[in-house]
């Protein structure tokens, strides 16, 4: 086994490192031209130009044969993508890869737990190494931040292995993601790079890439009259992707430096003032992802990846949830914590609450702490992000406080008011704590919240007061 993967790691180093010499060098002139006209540095225009070219190719997946052929396709495309981004750090993918699936090989028992061990422990060395955050911070672009989306894959395909390992030979639990063969080398490509969803997400699960890659259950259909159109909904996301792009670029003019604004002391602003600054500034930053996911959920709904079957509203409207890492809308108008948390980055949600929130045997705050605390991890060991996820397992908690009074304690005929005044809470509470997301150090994080004198903290101490009092906590 030992022999085999090194030869195979020397062999994508050879692949790589001929494409890199025939392809590379024209490749970074042209980048560089780029660059050069648009004032953007070469990092931002080579992952940029690879999230774009992803569009296409992942949408013509669909017109690969079923099986091997779309394995093989998938990993080719999102291969040759990640090194155009990253140059020959996507060679760290290959590799990352070829250790998690010794692990499953060798050890099947314990495969999830020693890739958390080791995988996720390398994801926070590469912060640290990186110094990521620094760097996105200051406009550049590197590959952790699609390796991040490599290791909820890697942790995910090896759990829901180690998971039906142990259902096979040890009776364990039952989950709705078991494997219960170890994928082939093909299989287990496909799923981690098919559509370029390592690029920039969204994270799905193995049996979910492998229905879709052979033609069965939900994809049964695809191609014919029966299954969904695409056009539209790939259009409304592209639509949302274009919008996005041009807000950002329009409140780039006016935010230059998201972390020297939101700290900056003036005392002619107010604390409304401070807090109006830090909303658009955490926007800024949100649109960014809004393109890059809205982007990509146009690519997966072409390709026919994602539906899950009709709305329950009308019964008709095909919806593609799995394709979806976010809506704009229901991001930025959340009608309470809880919610947004939810909607946000969705499938990265689901991923902490089924490998993470849900095995934690104390539950309730405790394992909301410890859950956001590991999403904190996964961004990287800047304190600020630390900060920032604790904090919002105290929001969410909060936010469940607010619903049981409102719903257990006032009269329903308040609810719309109460609804409303909640929702106001949320946009306030999150720009409050975001603030913190932006700014890389701990004395930053407190210069931002003593500005506006704490008041998200006694708003989130008074609601727990309130909870001890009504007996909601």
């Amino acid at each position: 086994m030992n022999a085999v993967y090194e030869a195979a790691c020397g062999a994508f180093g050879a692949v790589v490192g001929t494409l890199n010499i025939a392809i590379g060098g024209p490749v970074a002139r042209i980048l560089g031209l780029v660059s050069e006209a648009s004032g953007l540095p070469v990092s931002q225009i080579s992952f940029l130009t690879s999230v774009v070219l992803n569009c296409p190719l992942a949408a013509a997946t669909r017109l690969v044969p079923k099986g091997v052929a779309r394995h093989a396709y998938g990993a080719l495309t999102t291969i040759s993508l990640l090194t155009l981004a990253y140059g020959r750090d996507a060679q760290q993918f290959a590799l990352a890869a070829g250790f998690v699936y010794g692990l499953m090989w060798l050890f099947p028992r314990d495969c999830g737990y020693c890739t958390w061990a080791t995988i996720f422990t390398y994801q926070i060395y590469l912060h640290y190494e990186r110094a990521s955050e620094e760097a996105w911070n200051q406009g550049s672009i590197d590959f952790t931040g699609s390796f991040m989306m490599l290791t909820l894959k890697l942790i995910s395909v090896a759990m829901d292995y180690q998971d039906g390992y142990r259902r096979l030979h040890f009776k364990g639990k039952a989950t709705d993601h078991a494997i219960y063969s170890l994928p082939s080398p093909m299989e287990f490509c496909g799923y981690l790079f098919g559509l370029g969803g390592t690029l920039v997400g969204p994270q799905w699960y193995y049996d979910e890439y492998i229905r879709y890659a052979n033609g069965l259950g939900e994809y049964e259909r695809m191609g014919t009259s029966d299954f969904p159109g695409t056009a539209g909904p790939a259009a409304k996301a592209l639509m949302a992707s274009a919008f996005s792009t041009a807000l950002y670029f329009q409140l780039g003019s006016v935010i230059t430096d998201r972390p020297a604004i939101v700290t900056m002391n003036d005392g002619s602003i107010g604390v409304w003032g401070k807090l109006l600054i830090g909303f658009f500034a955490n926007l800024q930053y949100r649109l960014k992802l809004y393109f890059a996911w809205h982007l990509e959920e146009a690519a997966l709904i072409l390709s026919g990846f994602g539906y899950s079957g009709r709305s329950k509203h009308d019964g008709q409207t095909a919806v593609w949830t799995k394709a979806v890492s976010a809506a704009m809308i229901e991001c930025e108008a959340p009608p309470s914590v809880a919610l947004a948390a939810v909607k946000w980055n969705r499938h990265t949600g689901l991923w902490l609450r089924n490998y993470v929130y849900n095995r934690i045997p104390a539950g309730g705050l405790t394992a909301l702490l410890v859950t956001q605390t590991i999403c904190g991890l996964w961004h990287g060991l800047s304190p600020s992000f630390i900060l920032f996820f604790g904090h919002t397992a105290l929001l969410i908690q909060a936010s469940r406080v607010l619903y049981k009074i409102q719903t257990r304690r006032l009269p329903a005929s308040t609810l719309p008011y109460t609804n409303f005044a909640h929702s106001l809470w949320t946009t306030f509470s999150l720009s409050y704590i975001a603030g913190s997301y932006n700014v890389v150090s701990w004395e930053s994080a407190i210069d931002w919240w003593s500005s506006i004198r704490f008041c998200g903290h006694y708003a989130i101490a008074g609601i727990f007061a309130l909870g001890f009092m009504y007996k909601t906590l």
